[in-house]
């Protein structure tokens, strides 16, 4: 059922203004901690009141600043996840998902009740109480209990970030799955970033209560707008430059600290002689290149010869920091850590990197 949001709210220190429409979809809501991506749930559910706008589930209006509407939590089909679970500690795992039921005692909800206590993993655990559970147990239940009441709407606000790494990677699975089967329009609210491209074929991007960006992920992840939404997305290089020249397939960019840089021009994209810009890579898209091979063609341009001043590890793969160009500029590259023991990387090693134009991306 589409979702149709205009929503605006003063809170202390910025105001919220924000715009959403979507289908049956999994819209992923990414950004900083303190950004109003929880306050816009609450707005959307009815828990707050926003100061002005509308929220319109389908041909039902739910709220309407203009016509002085405000439909009660209770009387909007929306399911609400909380962060905490929020299960009732007196009630058992069949009473709480039993509580959220339509039909709590008829033989259709008894069926549904059955059904998602075995959709969600929870047969066994019926009778226990929710200090038995583990966190991903009581997770299952509590979105059980969402589904059990039919909504319309699903909104999950960072349902799984009082998890550890393997449950939560579990649990995210579980809610792709669920999706499947219940395809309905569905919020959530994360500020994890593996988290959000597992689980969003869509983002919007929130910033001091403002949508800095949204749209498919891999326009989002790889072709960022802004300076804050390459930062969030994870693109650690982000350089501020001036266009020197263009053509019909390339921009050359003087990048203050670093120097000439070519990029692939993105269509209609206005990159006249003269224009600032800012570019950025991710760190991942980095090559560093062999010593003991020749260049090969497709990476011959955008060559640094770099120091590097440190690595850290981070599991499966290393960060490198590397200093290059004028003014000593910080370069960070992310490795998986066989290629680091191959090339024999260590601090202090002198070595020549690869900015592919085809992985650079120019923020206008």
């Amino acid at each position: 059922m589409a979702l149709d949001v205009k929503l605006k709210k003063g809170l202390e220190g910025f105001d919220i203004d924000v715009e959403l429409l979507l289908d049956e979809e999994l819209l992923v809501l990414f950004g900083p901690s303190g950004a109003g991506k929880t306050m816009i749930l609450k707005m959307i559910s009815g828990i707050v009141r926003p100061d002005a706008g509308r929220v319109t589930l389908g041909s039902e209006r739910l709220f309407d600043s203009e016509a002085g509407l405000n439909v009660p939590i209770r009387d909007r089909k929306i399911g609400y996840l909380f962060q905490d679970y929020a299960l009732f500690p007196h009630m058992t795992v069949a009473a709480n998902i039993t509580y959220g039921s339509l039909d709590p005692k008829g033989a259709a909800g008894t069926r549904k009740v059955a059904d998602l206590i075995a959709l969600m993993r929870l047969s066994g655990l019926e009778q226990r109480y929710p200090h038995e559970l583990s966190g991903g147990q009581k997770q299952r239940v509590a979105l059980a209990r969402t589904l059990a009441s039919e909504p319309d709407i699903l909104l999950l606000d960072e349902p799984f970030s009082a998890l550890d790494y393997q449950v939560r990677e579990k649990l995210r699975m579980d809610l792709l799955n669920i999706h499947k089967m219940f395809p309905i329009t569905t919020v959530l609210v994360t500020h994890d970033l593996e988290e959000a491209f597992m689980l969003g074929k869509r983002m919007a991007v929130v910033n001091n209560g403002r949508i800095e960006q949204m749209g498919l992920r891999e326009e989002v992840f790889y072709r960022p707008k802004t300076r804050n939404v390459a930062r969030f997305m994870g693109f650690r290089n982000i350089f501020d430059g001036v266009v020197v020249s263009t053509d019909s397939l390339y921009a050359v960019i003087d990048c203050k600290g670093l120097g000439l840089v070519k990029a692939i021009r993105q269509p209609e994209a206005d990159l006249r002689q003269g224009k600032a810009v800012s570019l950025c890579i991710r760190p991942e898209e980095i090559l560093v290149i062999r010593p003991d091979r020749a260049v090969d063609p497709k990476i011959q341009d955008n060559i640094f010869e770099c120091e590097i001043v440190s690595t850290i590890g981070r599991g499966s793969t290393h960060i490198l920091f590397l200093k290059t160009g004028i003014n000593d500029t910080l370069l960070k590259v992310e490795l998986p850590n066989f290629v680091l023991r191959k090339l024999g990387l260590a601090t202090g090693r002198v070595v020549r990197v690869s900015l592919k134009k085809e992985s650079v991306w120019v923020i206008i």
